[in-house]
């Protein structure tokens, strides 16, 4: 239950932190097509970020198990 916890206030936290990305990118965007725009570049960058880090530690995650299993 605790682990639930913890991520659950991670994903808050991962959360307010895209907001606060999205509203500097409208800013530093808005020459583009507007603040809106600007806003969901900045959310799309972020989320891919936070794809490709997710991914990674999964895939580390599942290559320690698998070396774990070999030896």
């Amino acid at each position: 239950m605790k682990n639930i916890w913890q991520y659950m206030l991670l994903g808050i936290a991962v959360a307010i932190g895209g907001m606060f990305v999205s509203d500097i990118a409208g800013h530093f965007f808005n020459g583009m097509g507007g603040y809106g725009f600007g806003c969901i570049l900045g959310i799309c960058m972020y989320l891919c970020v936070i794809i490709v880090t997710c991914t990674g530690i999964i895939v580390t995650k599942l290559n320690q198990n698998t070396h774990s299993d070999k030896e």
